[in-house]
C-alpha cells in the first residue's frame, strides 16, 4: 500500500503540534510527512525524523522548490506567512492537491473558489485558533440556538493569546507566543468595523485601543477587549444579518491597551518609513527623535501619562540605553525587536489562550445570555497553548481530509457542520473544550 504524502511548509512556533501529531499518527493512518523550512535545525532536534517524518531545508518562497517537493503528495499544509499562501494555493491547483492553512481568506484567494471546485480541490482556510476554533465553536452554538427556535439578538466573540498567571512577570501582562510582527501591527489594517445596538461603528487605528470593553472569562478574570478588523462581514457569513450587535475582538490583560495606545499615537508602530541607520543608536535616542527632547523629558517624569502608562513604558525600555539592533528599519520593526527581547517566554514559562463568546437571545418570550469560554494554559515555552490551538485543528483536519471525510471542494472555512462537528469533538478529546453557562436577563 502506497503512503499518503503530506507536505508541511513552514516549521515555526505554530507548527510544533501539527508536526508532532502527524508523526504520532503516521503509521496508523498510512502517512508520510515531509516538513520544509529555511532552517530545520531546531524543529528536527525537537521532533526527530523517522521513517515516516522527514525534513527538507529550502526556500518555500521558491516556486520550483515547492513544486518539486509537492509532487506526488495528497495534501499540503501551509504554515507560511499569510501573504505567501496565495502562491502555494496556486501551486496546489496546478497539481490538483488539497491544502489547509490557518490564515484568513483574502479576496484574491476567494476568487480561486470556482477553479478549485472544477479541479476537485479543497482549499480549507482559517483553521487555527482565531480564525478557526472561534468559527467552529460559534457556529455550533448559532446552529443549535436556531434549531431550538431562538432569535439571536447579539453576538460578541473575543480571543487573546496571553501569558499564564504563573509566568506573568511584567507590568504589561504579556509575553510573545506567536508572530511578533502581528503583535506590533495589531489593529493597523484599516478601520475596525462592527455593529452595536443596531448601528454601525467605524473605529480608526488611533482609537482602537481606547474603544475597549470588559469581558469576564470562565477563569473569573476580567479582560480588556478591542475590536478586531471588519466584523460586519460575519453578519452574513454567520447567518446573523438581523442581530443588533456583532463584534469580534481581541483580549488583553487589563491596563495593556491603555499603555499600547500611547505607543500607537506617538508613532512607534509606524511601518511606512525606513529610518537611516547610524543616526540614532539607542532607544533613548530613538524616542527623543520621535517625541522631541521636551516631550521625552516630560514622559520620563510621568507628565502627560498615567502612573500605569509611565511604569509600563519605562519597564519596556522606551528611554533606556538598550541599543538598536536593526539596520535601515522602520519604527515598527525597531519596536518589534525590543518586544522580542523584553517579552520573551523564558524556559519554563507558559502562555494562555482565552476565548469568550457572548450571545443574547430570546426563546419563548424569555431573554437569555449564553457565555461560552475557553481558557487553556500551555505546557511550557515550547509546547504552547498557541501552538496547540493553532496546530491541532489543522492536524485533525488533515487526518479527516485524507480519510475522505470532507466532501466539499473549493475555498472554504470551517463554519459548516461537515467541518466543525468532527473537529470540535477531536479538540475536546485533547483538552481544548469550552465551558458554557446560560442565565436569564
Amino acid at each position: 500500500m502506497s503512503l499518503k504524502k503530506i507536505v508541511v511548509l513552514g516549521a515555526g512556533r505554530s507548527s510544533r503540534h501539527v508536526i508532532s501529531h502527524l508523526k504520532q499518527v503516521a503509521v496508523q493512518e498510512g502517512f508520510e510527512v515531509v516538513v520544509a523550512d529555511a532552517d530545520i535545525s531546531h524543529i528536527s532536534q525537537l521532533i526527530p525524523a523517522n521513517d515516516r517524518l522527514s525534513y527538507v531545508q529550502g526556500n518555500a518562497g521558491d516556486s520550483s522548490f515547492r513544486l518539486a517537493l509537492m509532487q506526488g503528495s495528497q495534501l499540503v499544509i501551509s504554515m507560511l506567512p499569510a501573504f505567501m499562501h496565495i502562491d502555494v494555493v496556486q501551486d496546489c491547483l496546478e497539481l490538483e492537491i488539497d491544502i489547509i492553512t490557518p490564515s484568513y481568506v483574502s479576496p484574491a484567494l476567494q476568487e480561486l473558489h470556482e477553479e478549485a471546485q472544477s479541479k476537485n480541490v479543497l482549499v480549507l482556510n482559517e483553521m487555527g485558533v482565531d480564525p478557526g476554533i472561534d468559527h467552529m465553536s460559534a457556529m455550533e452554538i448559532i446552529h443549535r440556538l436556531k434549531n431550538e427556535g431562538a432569535s439571536i439578538l447579539s453576538f460578541e466573540s473575543y480571543t487573546g493569546g496571553l501569558v499564564a498567571p504563573k509566568s506573568d512577570t511584567n507590568l504589561w501582562g504579556y509575553k510573545i507566543s506567536w508572530n511578533p510582527r502581528n503583535v506590533v501591527m495589531a489593529g493597523s489594517g484599516g478601520l475596525a468595523q462592527y455593529r452595536e445596538n443596531g448601528k454601525v461603528r467605524y473605529i480608526p487605528y488611533s482609537r482602537v485601543f481606547e474603544d475597549i470593553t470588559e469581558v469576564v472569562a470562565s477563569d473569573g478574570v476580567t479582560y480588556d477587549a478591542y475590536a478586531n478588523r471588519n466584523s460586519l462581514q460575519y453578519l452574513s457569513l454567520y447567518g446573523l444579518d438581523t442581530v443588533q450587535t456583532l463584534i469580534r475582538g481581541t483580549l488583553r490583560k487589563k491596563g495593556f491597551c491603555e499603555a499600547w495606545t500611547v505607543l500607537v499615537n506617538a508613532g512607534f508602530t509606524n511601518d511606512d518609513t525606513v529610518l537611516t541607520s547610524g543616526l540614532v543608536n539607542t532607544w533613548e535616542e530613538l524616542s527623543e527623535s520621535v517625541l522631541g527632547a521636551k516631550r521625552l523629558a516630560a514622559w520620563k517624569k510621568g507628565e502627560g501619562l498615567s502612573s500605569s502608562q509611565h511604569a509600563k513604558l519605562e519597564e519596556l525600555g522606551l528611554w533606556s540605553s538598550i541599543p538598536l539592533q536593526k539596520k535601515d528599519a522602520t519604527l515598527a520593526v525597531h519596536l518589534q525587536d525590543l518586544l522580542e527581547r523584553q517579552w520573551v517566554l523564558q524556559p519554563g514559562d507558559a502562555d494562555l489562550i482565552v476565548m469568550v463568546h457572548r450571545f443574547i437571545y430570546e426563546i419563548n418570550g424569555v431573554r437569555r445570555q449564553l457565555m461560552s469560554s475557553l481558557v487553556l494554559e500551555g505546557e511550557n515555552d515550547v509546547y504552547t497553548a498557541m501552538s496547540k490551538t493553532v496546530g491541532m485543528p489543522i492536524a485533525f483536519g488533515a487526518v479527516r481530509l485524507l480519510r475522505g471525510q470532507f466532501s466539499s471542494k473549493g475555498v472554504h472555512i470551517p463554519i459548516s457542520p461537515e467541518f466543525y462537528s468532527p473537529l470540535l469533538e477531536d479538540l475536546r478529546q485533547t483538552g481544548i473544550r469550552f465551558e458554557e453557562s446560560i442565565t436569564e436577563i
